[in-house]
Protein backbone atom coordinates (compact mmCIF):
# COMPACT_ATOMS: atom_id res chain seq x y z
CA UNK A 1 0.00 0.00 0.00
CA UNK A 2 2.90 2.44 0.98
CA UNK A 3 4.30 1.52 -2.71
CA UNK A 4 1.21 2.72 -4.40
CA UNK A 5 0.93 5.44 -2.30
CA UNK A 6 4.37 6.45 -2.92
CA UNK A 7 4.27 6.19 -6.54
CA UNK A 8 0.98 8.47 -6.88
CA UNK A 9 2.77 11.08 -4.98
CA UNK A 10 5.59 10.88 -7.12
CA UNK A 11 3.63 11.21 -9.95
CA UNK A 12 1.72 14.55 -8.75
CA UNK A 13 4.98 16.12 -7.52
CA UNK A 14 6.27 15.20 -11.23
CA UNK A 15 2.95 17.06 -12.82
CA UNK A 16 3.15 19.96 -10.47
CA UNK A 17 6.71 20.79 -10.88
CA UNK A 18 6.87 20.36 -14.55
CA UNK A 19 5.05 23.31 -15.51
CA UNK A 20 6.99 25.51 -12.80
CA UNK A 21 10.45 24.46 -13.90
CA UNK A 22 9.40 25.12 -17.56
CA UNK A 23 8.29 28.50 -16.21
CA UNK A 24 11.08 29.27 -14.84
CA UNK A 25 13.51 28.38 -17.43
CA UNK A 26 11.32 30.15 -20.25
CA UNK A 27 11.20 33.02 -17.80
CA UNK A 28 15.45 32.96 -17.33
CA UNK A 29 15.49 33.18 -20.85
CA UNK A 30 12.96 35.79 -21.82
CA UNK A 31 14.75 37.63 -19.15
CA UNK A 32 17.69 38.13 -21.45
CA UNK A 33 15.71 39.83 -24.36
CA UNK A 34 15.13 43.04 -22.37
CA UNK A 35 11.40 43.10 -23.14
CA UNK A 36 8.70 43.74 -20.42
CA UNK A 37 7.19 40.05 -19.42
CA UNK A 38 4.13 38.87 -18.25
CA UNK A 39 4.14 35.25 -16.50
CA UNK A 40 0.78 33.59 -17.62
CA UNK A 41 -0.02 29.95 -16.28
CA UNK A 42 -1.42 28.90 -19.09
CA UNK A 43 0.48 28.33 -22.62
CA UNK A 44 -1.40 29.76 -26.02
CA UNK A 45 -2.28 26.84 -27.55
CA UNK A 46 -3.52 24.90 -24.23
CA UNK A 47 -6.44 22.90 -25.86
CA UNK A 48 -8.43 22.54 -22.76
CA UNK A 49 -8.32 25.86 -21.67
CA UNK A 50 -9.26 27.16 -25.20
CA UNK A 51 -12.28 24.64 -25.15
CA UNK A 52 -13.48 25.58 -21.86
CA UNK A 53 -12.92 29.19 -21.19
CA UNK A 54 -15.87 30.68 -21.92
CA UNK A 55 -17.79 29.04 -19.10
CA UNK A 56 -14.42 29.71 -16.57
CA UNK A 57 -14.07 33.23 -17.44
CA UNK A 58 -17.02 34.39 -15.09
CA UNK A 59 -15.55 32.34 -12.27
CA UNK A 60 -11.93 33.78 -12.40
CA UNK A 61 -13.28 37.18 -12.70
CA UNK A 62 -15.23 36.91 -9.34
CA UNK A 63 -12.09 36.14 -7.75
CA UNK A 64 -10.76 38.99 -5.17
CA UNK A 65 -7.46 40.55 -4.43
CA UNK A 66 -6.91 40.17 -8.45
CA UNK A 67 -5.85 36.63 -8.43
CA UNK A 68 -7.93 35.79 -11.82
CA UNK A 69 -6.29 39.33 -13.36
CA UNK A 70 -3.95 36.38 -15.63
CA UNK A 71 -7.19 35.34 -17.80
CA UNK A 72 -6.34 38.98 -20.02
CA UNK A 73 -3.82 36.99 -21.21
CA UNK A 74 -5.12 33.53 -21.42
CA UNK A 75 -4.26 32.23 -24.90
CA UNK A 76 -5.95 34.36 -27.21
CA UNK A 77 -9.35 34.68 -25.54
CA UNK A 78 -8.50 38.77 -24.90
CA UNK A 79 -7.40 39.75 -27.94
CA UNK A 80 -9.95 40.43 -29.78
CA UNK A 81 -11.68 42.15 -26.45
CA UNK A 82 -8.60 44.43 -25.29
CA UNK A 83 -7.87 46.05 -28.43
CA UNK A 84 -5.21 47.72 -27.77
CA UNK A 85 -5.39 48.34 -23.70
CA UNK A 86 -2.46 45.68 -23.44
CA UNK A 87 -0.14 47.82 -25.50
CA UNK A 88 -1.36 50.65 -23.43
CA UNK A 89 -0.04 49.16 -20.84
CA UNK A 90 3.23 47.70 -21.67
CA UNK A 91 4.38 49.22 -24.57
CA UNK A 92 4.85 48.48 -28.03
CA UNK A 93 6.10 45.14 -27.48
CA UNK A 94 5.89 42.50 -24.24
CA UNK A 95 6.66 38.44 -23.36
CA UNK A 96 4.39 36.33 -22.71
CA UNK A 97 5.90 33.60 -20.25
CA UNK A 98 3.96 30.41 -19.86
CA UNK A 99 4.87 26.69 -18.78
CA UNK A 100 4.74 25.99 -22.61
CA UNK A 101 6.49 29.15 -24.93
CA UNK A 102 7.51 32.39 -25.00
CA UNK A 103 5.62 34.55 -26.63
CA UNK A 104 6.53 38.05 -28.23
CA UNK A 105 3.57 39.96 -28.61
CA UNK A 106 4.06 43.64 -30.77
CA UNK A 107 2.02 46.31 -32.30
CA UNK A 108 4.56 48.90 -33.73
CA UNK A 109 3.43 49.40 -37.35
CA UNK A 110 6.56 49.32 -38.56
CA UNK A 111 7.94 46.54 -37.34
CA UNK A 112 4.72 44.63 -37.87
CA UNK A 113 4.75 45.33 -41.63
CA UNK A 114 8.81 44.45 -41.72
CA UNK A 115 7.93 40.93 -40.06
CA UNK A 116 5.36 39.65 -42.65
CA UNK A 117 7.66 40.70 -44.87
CA UNK A 118 10.32 38.29 -43.65
CA UNK A 119 8.71 34.98 -44.92
CA UNK A 120 11.88 32.82 -45.02
CA UNK A 121 13.18 33.99 -41.65
CA UNK A 122 9.81 34.27 -39.39
CA UNK A 123 7.69 31.16 -40.95
CA UNK A 124 4.55 29.83 -39.41
CA UNK A 125 4.63 27.63 -36.57
CA UNK A 126 2.83 23.75 -36.54
CA UNK A 127 0.58 24.68 -33.36
CA UNK A 128 -0.98 27.92 -35.23
CA UNK A 129 -1.34 25.58 -38.22
CA UNK A 130 -2.71 22.38 -37.21
CA UNK A 131 -6.37 23.60 -36.67
CA UNK A 132 -6.07 24.78 -40.18
CA UNK A 133 -4.77 21.79 -42.17
CA UNK A 134 -7.50 19.45 -40.83
CA UNK A 135 -8.07 18.09 -44.50
CA UNK A 136 -4.70 18.79 -45.88
CA UNK A 137 -1.80 21.09 -46.10
CA UNK A 138 -2.39 24.31 -47.23
CA UNK A 139 -1.05 27.85 -48.97
CA UNK A 140 -1.87 29.08 -45.56
CA UNK A 141 -0.40 27.03 -43.13
CA UNK A 142 2.57 25.75 -44.97
CA UNK A 143 6.81 27.66 -45.27
CA UNK A 144 9.25 27.72 -47.51
CA UNK A 145 8.98 25.65 -51.32
CA UNK A 146 5.89 24.29 -50.28
CA UNK A 147 4.28 27.11 -49.51
CA UNK A 148 6.03 28.90 -53.17
CA UNK A 149 4.60 25.82 -54.62
CA UNK A 150 0.70 25.92 -53.59
CA UNK A 151 1.13 29.52 -53.95
CA UNK A 152 1.89 29.49 -57.41
CA UNK A 153 -0.93 27.06 -58.14
CA UNK A 154 -3.55 28.55 -56.08
CA UNK A 155 -3.18 32.53 -56.68
CA UNK A 156 -3.64 32.72 -60.48
CA UNK A 157 -7.52 32.02 -60.50
CA UNK A 158 -7.65 35.18 -58.35
CA UNK A 159 -7.61 37.77 -60.95
CA UNK A 160 -8.98 41.42 -62.29
CA UNK A 161 -10.99 38.96 -65.40
CA UNK A 162 -12.85 37.31 -62.53
CA UNK A 163 -14.30 39.77 -60.96
CA UNK A 164 -16.95 40.70 -63.20
CA UNK A 165 -18.39 37.50 -62.14
CA UNK A 166 -17.77 37.88 -58.72
CA UNK A 167 -19.64 41.60 -59.12
CA UNK A 168 -22.66 39.48 -61.19
CA UNK A 169 -22.89 36.83 -58.72
CA UNK A 170 -22.70 39.25 -55.91
CA UNK A 171 -25.85 41.11 -57.18
CA UNK A 172 -27.63 38.18 -57.85
CA UNK A 173 -27.21 36.39 -54.52
CA UNK A 174 -27.98 39.84 -52.76
CA UNK A 175 -31.47 40.20 -54.86
CA UNK A 176 -32.28 36.62 -53.41
CA UNK A 177 -31.24 37.61 -49.65
CA UNK A 178 -33.10 40.81 -49.74
CA UNK A 179 -36.01 39.16 -51.13
CA UNK A 180 -35.71 36.81 -48.43
CA UNK A 181 -35.45 39.57 -45.77
CA UNK A 182 -38.11 42.25 -46.78
CA UNK A 183 -40.22 39.39 -46.98
CA UNK A 184 -40.28 38.63 -43.29
CA UNK A 185 -41.97 42.18 -42.70
CA UNK A 186 -42.70 43.15 -39.11
CA UNK A 187 -41.42 40.25 -37.90
CA UNK A 188 -37.84 40.34 -38.17
CA UNK A 189 -34.73 39.07 -39.26
CA UNK A 190 -32.64 37.05 -36.67
CA UNK A 191 -30.78 35.09 -38.97
CA UNK A 192 -28.75 37.65 -40.85
CA UNK A 193 -25.93 36.06 -39.37
CA UNK A 194 -26.51 32.76 -41.39
CA UNK A 195 -28.21 34.32 -44.92
CA UNK A 196 -24.88 36.69 -44.81
CA UNK A 197 -22.89 33.30 -44.70
CA UNK A 198 -25.10 31.85 -47.69
CA UNK A 199 -24.43 34.35 -49.56
CA UNK A 200 -20.78 34.70 -49.55
CA UNK A 201 -20.16 30.90 -49.89
CA UNK A 202 -22.52 30.84 -53.09
CA UNK A 203 -20.40 33.96 -54.66
CA UNK A 204 -17.39 31.74 -53.72
CA UNK A 205 -18.33 28.92 -55.30
CA UNK A 206 -19.15 30.46 -58.60
CA UNK A 207 -16.17 33.15 -58.75
CA UNK A 208 -13.74 30.12 -57.22
CA UNK A 209 -15.50 26.82 -58.34
CA UNK A 210 -17.36 27.50 -61.16
CA UNK A 211 -20.70 26.75 -59.95
CA UNK A 212 -23.76 29.24 -59.59
CA UNK A 213 -26.73 28.60 -57.24
CA UNK A 214 -29.77 30.36 -56.26
CA UNK A 215 -29.62 31.63 -53.07
CA UNK A 216 -32.82 30.36 -51.59
CA UNK A 217 -31.38 26.90 -52.33
CA UNK A 218 -27.43 25.47 -53.53
CA UNK A 219 -25.15 24.63 -50.55
CA UNK A 220 -27.71 25.04 -47.74
CA UNK A 221 -29.80 21.94 -49.61
CA UNK A 222 -29.24 18.58 -48.49
CA UNK A 223 -27.86 16.81 -51.81
CA UNK A 224 -28.63 13.28 -52.60
CA UNK A 225 -26.82 10.72 -50.93
CA UNK A 226 -25.68 13.45 -48.22
CA UNK A 227 -27.01 13.48 -44.16
CA UNK A 228 -25.80 16.95 -43.87
CA UNK A 229 -25.51 20.23 -46.24
CA UNK A 230 -22.50 21.31 -47.80
CA UNK A 231 -23.70 24.58 -45.99
CA UNK A 232 -24.56 23.29 -42.51
CA UNK A 233 -21.36 20.82 -42.31
CA UNK A 234 -18.93 23.53 -43.10
CA UNK A 235 -20.70 25.91 -40.31
CA UNK A 236 -20.50 22.82 -37.92
CA UNK A 237 -16.44 22.73 -38.50
CA UNK A 238 -15.95 26.54 -37.90
CA UNK A 239 -17.75 26.60 -34.82
CA UNK A 240 -16.16 23.45 -33.56
CA UNK A 241 -12.74 23.63 -35.09
CA UNK A 242 -10.69 22.23 -32.38
CA UNK A 243 -12.94 19.26 -31.93
CA UNK A 244 -13.07 18.29 -35.59
CA UNK A 245 -9.54 18.35 -35.29
CA UNK A 246 -9.29 16.12 -32.51
CA UNK A 247 -12.05 13.89 -34.32
CA UNK A 248 -10.14 13.73 -37.79
CA UNK A 249 -6.56 12.42 -35.79
CA UNK A 250 -8.49 9.83 -34.11
CA UNK A 251 -9.55 6.15 -35.51
CA UNK A 252 -13.38 5.08 -35.91
CA UNK A 253 -14.90 5.57 -32.28
CA UNK A 254 -17.97 3.79 -32.12
CA UNK A 255 -20.85 6.72 -31.67
CA UNK A 256 -22.43 5.17 -28.66
CA UNK A 257 -19.16 6.28 -26.76
CA UNK A 258 -19.49 10.14 -28.21
CA UNK A 259 -22.22 12.68 -27.22
CA UNK A 260 -24.46 14.11 -29.50
CA UNK A 261 -22.55 17.58 -30.13
CA UNK A 262 -19.42 15.39 -31.10
CA UNK A 263 -21.04 12.76 -33.13
CA UNK A 264 -22.80 15.99 -34.91
CA UNK A 265 -19.27 17.34 -35.28
CA UNK A 266 -18.34 13.71 -36.50
CA UNK A 267 -20.90 13.57 -39.24
CA UNK A 268 -19.65 17.28 -40.03
CA UNK A 269 -16.60 16.31 -40.94
CA UNK A 270 -17.27 13.45 -43.31
CA UNK A 271 -20.00 15.31 -44.76
CA UNK A 272 -17.96 18.18 -46.03
CA UNK A 273 -14.91 15.50 -47.26
CA UNK A 274 -17.56 13.61 -49.41
CA UNK A 275 -18.68 17.18 -50.80
CA UNK A 276 -15.26 18.30 -51.58
CA UNK A 277 -14.76 14.74 -53.23
CA UNK A 278 -17.90 14.82 -55.39
CA UNK A 279 -16.92 18.34 -56.54
CA UNK A 280 -13.02 17.76 -57.31
CA UNK A 281 -14.61 14.66 -59.36
CA UNK A 282 -16.87 16.36 -60.88
CA UNK A 283 -14.63 18.78 -62.65
CA UNK A 284 -12.01 15.95 -63.41
CA UNK A 285 -14.67 15.25 -66.15
CA UNK A 286 -13.97 18.80 -67.74
CA UNK A 287 -11.14 19.78 -66.87
CA UNK A 288 -9.45 18.75 -69.90
CA UNK A 289 -12.24 20.82 -72.54
CA UNK A 290 -11.32 24.54 -70.39
CA UNK A 291 -9.08 26.92 -71.98
CA UNK A 292 -6.50 27.17 -68.63
CA UNK A 293 -6.48 30.63 -69.24
CA UNK A 294 -10.03 30.47 -67.94
CA UNK A 295 -9.53 28.19 -64.55
CA UNK A 296 -11.29 28.70 -61.85
CA UNK A 297 -9.44 27.55 -58.10
CA UNK A 298 -11.29 24.13 -58.77
CA UNK A 299 -9.99 23.72 -62.07
CA UNK A 300 -6.42 24.90 -61.12
CA UNK A 301 -6.18 22.32 -58.53
CA UNK A 302 -7.54 19.32 -60.40
CA UNK A 303 -4.86 20.31 -63.11
CA UNK A 304 -2.08 20.14 -59.95
CA UNK A 305 -3.55 16.87 -59.36
CA UNK A 306 -2.96 15.49 -62.96
CA UNK A 307 0.11 17.30 -62.90
CA UNK A 308 1.06 15.21 -59.51
CA UNK A 309 0.04 11.80 -61.36
CA UNK A 310 2.62 12.79 -64.29
CA UNK A 311 5.17 13.30 -61.92
CA UNK A 312 5.73 17.23 -62.52
CA UNK A 313 6.29 18.10 -58.78
CA UNK A 314 6.88 21.38 -59.65
CA UNK A 315 3.31 22.33 -60.64
CA UNK A 316 1.76 19.59 -58.35
CA UNK A 317 -0.56 18.89 -56.00
CA UNK A 318 -1.72 15.83 -54.13
CA UNK A 319 -5.29 14.68 -53.34
CA UNK A 320 -4.54 15.60 -49.50
CA UNK A 321 -3.46 19.31 -50.63
CA UNK A 322 -6.17 19.47 -52.70
CA UNK A 323 -8.42 19.18 -49.98
CA UNK A 324 -6.68 20.87 -47.57
CA UNK A 325 -6.52 24.07 -49.88
CA UNK A 326 -10.39 23.87 -50.83
CA UNK A 327 -10.80 24.00 -47.28
CA UNK A 328 -8.84 26.62 -46.08
CA UNK A 329 -10.43 28.84 -49.62
CA UNK A 330 -13.67 27.74 -48.18
CA UNK A 331 -12.46 29.46 -45.08
CA UNK A 332 -10.63 32.59 -45.97
CA UNK A 333 -12.69 33.39 -49.12
CA UNK A 334 -16.09 33.57 -47.60
CA UNK A 335 -16.36 33.48 -43.68
CA UNK A 336 -14.10 36.22 -43.22
CA UNK A 337 -16.38 38.84 -45.97
CA UNK A 338 -19.94 36.90 -44.63
CA UNK A 339 -18.33 38.47 -41.01
CA UNK A 340 -17.97 41.67 -43.06
CA UNK A 341 -21.05 41.94 -44.37
CA UNK A 342 -22.87 41.13 -40.71
CA UNK A 343 -21.15 43.49 -38.97
CA UNK A 344 -21.23 46.41 -41.50
CA UNK A 345 -24.98 45.75 -41.51
CA UNK A 346 -25.73 45.88 -37.60
CA UNK A 347 -23.44 49.07 -37.23
CA UNK A 348 -25.61 50.66 -40.07
CA UNK A 349 -28.51 49.86 -37.83
CA UNK A 350 -27.12 51.25 -35.06
CA UNK A 351 -26.25 54.96 -36.39
CA UNK A 352 -28.79 55.10 -39.70
CA UNK A 353 -26.69 58.46 -40.80
CA UNK A 354 -24.49 56.22 -42.31
CA UNK A 355 -27.03 54.45 -44.32
CA UNK A 356 -28.24 58.17 -45.54
CA UNK A 357 -24.01 58.90 -46.03
CA UNK A 358 -23.88 55.59 -48.17
CA UNK A 359 -27.27 56.55 -50.19
CA UNK A 360 -26.14 59.59 -51.04
CA UNK A 361 -23.18 57.80 -53.35
CA UNK A 362 -25.44 54.55 -54.70
CA UNK A 363 -27.98 57.15 -55.80
CA UNK A 364 -24.86 59.33 -58.04
CA UNK A 365 -23.61 56.44 -58.57
CA UNK A 366 -26.90 54.65 -60.44
CA UNK A 367 -28.76 57.38 -61.53
CA UNK A 368 -32.41 55.28 -60.87
CA UNK A 369 -31.15 52.42 -62.71
CA UNK A 370 -32.63 49.98 -60.22
CA UNK A 371 -32.18 47.20 -62.61
CA UNK A 372 -28.90 45.34 -60.85
CA UNK A 373 -28.47 42.95 -63.88
CA UNK A 374 -27.50 46.02 -65.64
CA UNK A 375 -24.92 47.46 -63.10
CA UNK A 376 -21.80 47.59 -64.90
CA UNK A 377 -18.70 46.24 -62.36
CA UNK A 378 -16.00 48.32 -64.91
CA UNK A 379 -17.98 51.69 -64.67
CA UNK A 380 -19.58 51.42 -61.01
CA UNK A 381 -17.12 49.71 -58.56
CA UNK A 382 -14.52 52.53 -59.19
CA UNK A 383 -17.02 55.44 -58.16
CA UNK A 384 -18.25 53.29 -54.92
CA UNK A 385 -15.63 54.54 -52.47
CA UNK A 386 -17.93 55.35 -49.85
CA UNK A 387 -18.75 51.95 -49.93
CA UNK A 388 -15.52 50.66 -50.13
CA UNK A 389 -14.54 52.88 -47.10
CA UNK A 390 -17.33 51.02 -44.93
CA UNK A 391 -15.63 48.24 -45.26
CA UNK A 392 -12.40 49.38 -44.13
CA UNK A 393 -14.02 50.98 -41.43
CA UNK A 394 -15.88 47.54 -40.39
CA UNK A 395 -13.03 45.49 -40.76
CA UNK A 396 -10.53 47.69 -39.01
CA UNK A 397 -13.14 47.57 -35.76
CA UNK A 398 -14.14 43.88 -36.62
CA UNK A 399 -11.83 42.68 -38.84
CA UNK A 400 -11.89 38.49 -38.78
CA UNK A 401 -8.23 38.13 -38.05
CA UNK A 402 -7.42 40.31 -34.67
CA UNK A 403 -3.76 38.94 -34.84
CA UNK A 404 -0.96 37.43 -37.52
CA UNK A 405 0.90 34.28 -35.96
CA UNK A 406 4.45 33.81 -36.66
CA UNK A 407 7.61 31.82 -35.51
CA UNK A 408 11.16 32.01 -35.25
CA UNK A 409 11.45 28.70 -35.79
CA UNK A 410 15.43 27.50 -35.39
CA UNK A 411 16.79 30.99 -35.94
CA UNK A 412 17.32 33.82 -33.56
CA UNK A 413 16.08 37.30 -35.73
CA UNK A 414 17.16 40.51 -34.38
CA UNK A 415 14.10 43.12 -34.55
CA UNK A 416 14.80 46.85 -34.49
CA UNK A 417 11.73 48.62 -32.14
CA UNK A 418 11.88 52.45 -31.82
CA UNK A 419 16.13 52.25 -32.30
CA UNK A 420 17.02 49.38 -29.81
CA UNK A 421 17.72 45.77 -31.32
CA UNK A 422 16.60 42.53 -29.40
CA UNK A 423 17.22 39.03 -30.66
CA UNK A 424 14.66 36.81 -29.78
CA UNK A 425 15.64 32.94 -28.90
CA UNK A 426 14.57 29.92 -31.03
CA UNK A 427 11.43 28.69 -30.87
CA UNK A 428 9.18 31.55 -30.10
CA UNK A 429 6.21 32.58 -31.15
CA UNK A 430 5.43 36.35 -32.58
CA UNK A 431 1.82 37.80 -31.85
CA UNK A 432 1.30 40.44 -34.38
CA UNK A 433 -1.45 42.61 -32.68
CA UNK A 434 -3.33 43.90 -35.95
CA UNK A 435 -6.38 44.61 -33.40
CA UNK A 436 -4.05 46.35 -31.82
CA UNK A 437 -2.79 48.57 -34.33
CA UNK A 438 -6.59 48.81 -36.03
CA UNK A 439 -8.04 50.39 -32.92
CA UNK A 440 -4.96 52.61 -31.30
CA UNK A 441 -5.87 56.09 -30.51
CA UNK A 442 -2.20 57.19 -31.32
CA UNK A 443 -2.91 55.85 -35.02
CA UNK A 444 -6.44 56.74 -35.40
CA UNK A 445 -7.60 59.61 -33.02
CA UNK A 446 -9.17 59.65 -30.00
CA UNK A 447 -12.27 58.61 -31.45
CA UNK A 448 -10.59 55.15 -32.00
CA UNK A 449 -13.32 52.98 -31.09
CA UNK A 450 -15.97 54.83 -32.53
CA UNK A 451 -17.88 53.53 -36.07
CA UNK A 452 -16.79 56.56 -38.57
CA UNK A 453 -16.96 55.52 -42.17
CA UNK A 454 -16.11 58.69 -43.49
CA UNK A 455 -12.45 58.25 -41.76
CA UNK A 456 -11.83 57.03 -44.86
CA UNK A 457 -12.78 59.45 -47.63
CA UNK A 458 -10.82 62.50 -48.41
CA UNK A 459 -12.12 65.61 -50.50
CA UNK A 460 -10.07 68.24 -53.01
CA UNK A 461 -10.09 71.22 -51.23
CA UNK A 462 -12.84 73.76 -52.34
CA UNK A 463 -14.94 71.12 -53.15
CA UNK A 464 -18.06 69.11 -51.83
CA UNK A 465 -19.56 67.20 -54.91
CA UNK A 466 -19.34 63.00 -54.81
CA UNK A 467 -17.31 62.90 -57.95
CA UNK A 468 -13.95 64.49 -56.47
CA UNK A 469 -13.65 62.56 -53.37
CA UNK A 470 -11.46 60.27 -52.73
CA UNK A 471 -9.98 56.48 -50.87
CA UNK A 472 -7.92 57.38 -48.05
CA UNK A 473 -4.83 54.92 -48.60
CA UNK A 474 -4.46 52.26 -46.03
CA UNK A 475 -1.66 53.49 -43.58
CA UNK A 476 0.72 51.67 -42.17
CA UNK A 477 -0.07 49.17 -39.71
CA UNK A 478 -3.39 48.42 -41.34
CA UNK A 479 -3.51 44.83 -42.39
CA UNK A 480 -6.86 43.61 -42.87
CA UNK A 481 -5.64 41.24 -45.63
CA UNK A 482 -1.54 41.30 -44.77
CA UNK A 483 1.07 42.65 -46.80
CA UNK A 484 4.06 40.95 -48.41
CA UNK A 485 4.38 37.90 -50.08
CA UNK A 486 1.43 36.21 -47.54
CA UNK A 487 -1.11 38.78 -48.17
CA UNK A 488 -4.72 37.50 -49.41
CA UNK A 489 -4.58 36.49 -52.67
CA UNK A 490 -8.34 37.52 -52.53
CA UNK A 491 -8.37 40.56 -51.73
CA UNK A 492 -9.84 42.45 -54.89
CA UNK A 493 -12.67 39.10 -54.69
CA UNK A 494 -13.84 40.07 -51.22
CA UNK A 495 -13.87 43.91 -51.80
CA UNK A 496 -15.68 43.73 -54.79
CA UNK A 497 -18.54 41.00 -53.43
CA UNK A 498 -18.58 43.72 -50.37
CA UNK A 499 -19.29 46.44 -52.30
CA UNK A 500 -21.76 44.82 -54.70
CA UNK A 501 -23.36 43.62 -52.05
CA UNK A 502 -23.87 46.97 -50.06
CA UNK A 503 -24.80 49.04 -53.05
CA UNK A 504 -27.78 46.53 -53.84
CA UNK A 505 -29.00 45.99 -49.91
CA UNK A 506 -29.26 49.93 -49.45
CA UNK A 507 -29.89 50.81 -53.17
CA UNK A 508 -33.92 51.36 -52.33
CA UNK A 509 -33.81 50.00 -48.87
CA UNK A 510 -32.86 51.04 -45.39
CA UNK A 511 -32.35 48.52 -42.20
CA UNK A 512 -33.40 49.64 -38.82
CA UNK A 513 -33.20 46.99 -35.50
CA UNK A 514 -36.68 46.08 -33.78
CA UNK A 515 -37.64 48.35 -30.80
CA UNK A 516 -38.97 47.24 -27.51
CA UNK A 517 -41.80 49.54 -26.77
CA UNK A 518 -39.77 51.12 -23.84
CA UNK A 519 -37.00 51.62 -26.07
CA UNK A 520 -35.48 54.73 -27.37
CA UNK A 521 -32.69 55.16 -30.52
CA UNK A 522 -30.09 55.72 -27.96
CA UNK A 523 -31.01 52.43 -26.25
CA UNK A 524 -31.36 50.41 -29.17
CA UNK A 525 -27.84 51.71 -30.43
CA UNK A 526 -26.34 50.69 -26.86
CA UNK A 527 -28.37 46.92 -27.54
CA UNK A 528 -26.97 46.54 -30.93
CA UNK A 529 -23.33 47.70 -29.92
CA UNK A 530 -23.61 45.20 -26.75
CA UNK A 531 -24.06 42.52 -29.40
CA UNK A 532 -21.54 42.79 -30.92
CA UNK A 533 -18.89 43.35 -28.76
CA UNK A 534 -19.73 40.21 -27.54
CA UNK A 535 -17.67 38.68 -30.15
CA UNK A 536 -14.61 36.13 -29.47
CA UNK A 537 -12.76 34.77 -31.72
CA UNK A 538 -13.21 31.03 -32.95
CA UNK A 539 -11.96 30.68 -36.70
CA UNK A 540 -12.60 34.03 -36.93
CA UNK A 541 -14.25 36.60 -35.04
CA UNK A 542 -18.11 36.09 -34.31
CA UNK A 543 -20.91 37.67 -32.67
CA UNK A 544 -21.91 34.99 -30.07
CA UNK A 545 -25.26 35.86 -30.13
CA UNK A 546 -26.35 37.79 -33.44
CA UNK A 547 -29.92 37.11 -33.09
CA UNK A 548 -30.65 38.73 -30.35
CA UNK A 549 -31.28 42.14 -32.46
CA UNK A 550 -33.73 41.44 -35.02
CA UNK A 551 -33.74 43.56 -37.94
CA UNK A 552 -36.30 44.81 -40.42
CA UNK A 553 -36.08 45.96 -43.93
CA UNK A 554 -38.19 48.50 -45.42
CA UNK A 555 -37.95 50.34 -48.41
CA UNK A 556 -36.59 54.49 -48.29
CA UNK A 557 -39.03 57.11 -48.39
Amino acid sequence: MMAVLSIVLSIAVALISWPILNLLKNYFKARSIGLPIIINPIGLFNPIWILTHRRLLPLFKSLPFGLGDWIVYSGFVSVFTNRYRLHDKHGPAYLLVTPTEISFFVDDPELVEEIVGKRKDIIKADETNEALNIFGTNVLTLNGDDWARHRRITTPPFNERNSNNVWKESLAQATGMLQTWTSQDKDGVSETAGDTMTLALHVLIAGGLGKSYSFAGGVGSLAEGHTMSYRDALKIILLNILPAVILGSLPPIPSFLLTKRIREIGVAVTEFKSHMNEMVKEERTRVNKLDSEKDNLLTALVRASDAANQGKGRNSLSHDEIMGNLFIYNVAGHDTTANTICYAIYMLAAQPEWQHWLGEEIDSVFAGNDNVETWEYEKAFPKLKRCLALMYETLRLYGPVVFIPRYTGTGSPTLKLKGKEYTLPPKTFIILGTGSLHTAPALWGSDSLSFHPDRWISKIDGTTDLEHENLKPMPVGYLPWSIGPRSCPGKKFAQVEFVAVIAHLFRRHRVKAMWALTETQETVKKRIFETLEDSGLEVTVKMYHPEKVKLIWEERT
